[in-house]
């Protein structure tokens, strides 16, 4: 596996496995058509919000992006592609984004994470700082974990 900075070239690809991604945690076709947009990596924020993408014989299979125009800066988007979930690809990624986070003086990183992914994060070191209430059809409870985490092993 190799991890790089991503480009605008990049942009199909990624969008592709933040929907195959999503859609690996059951979520309805309508769901996932109504959160396409959001799921997107427009290219106008790879400034603000820089990509690294992790790919295996020179194809994409994961990407994380940190947004730099946040306080605490956020991991904005972090998708692996399904048949490579389990096999370093994310803890590569999340390494990235928290090595990424403190060169740039962050004592800690935010997540928004989706409710399936928040005990991978957990497991990593992040700890819940709180909920966001995120209702969809068939799940009105829903509730996405708010999470930080530290930069360095401090």
């Amino acid at each position: 596996m190799n991890l790089r900075r991503g480009t605008p070239e990049d942009i199909p690809a990624l969008n592709a496995i933040a929907l195959e991604a999503k859609a690996y945690w059951g979520y309805s076709v309508e769901q996932l058509q109504a959160w396409r947009e959001d799921l997107s990596v427009p290219a106008e924020s790879l400034l603000a919000r820089p990509v690294c993408v992790a790919e295996e014989e020179g194809q994409p299979i994961g990407f994380a992006q940190v947004a730099t125009d946040t306080q605490p800066w956020e991991l904005w988007a972090m998708w692996v592609r399904p048949r490579h979930m389990g096999s370093g690809v994310g803890k590569a990624l999340l390494a990235w984004a928290r090595g990424f986070a403190a060169a740039g003086g962050q004592e800690e990183l935010a997540i928004d994470s989706d409710p399936n992914a928040s005990g991978f994060y957990e497991h990593l070191g992040a700890r819940v700082v709180g909920t966001v209430a995120a209702p969809i059809p068939g799940n009105l409870k829903r509730a996405r974990p708010q999470l930080r985490l530290r930069t360095s092993a401090a």
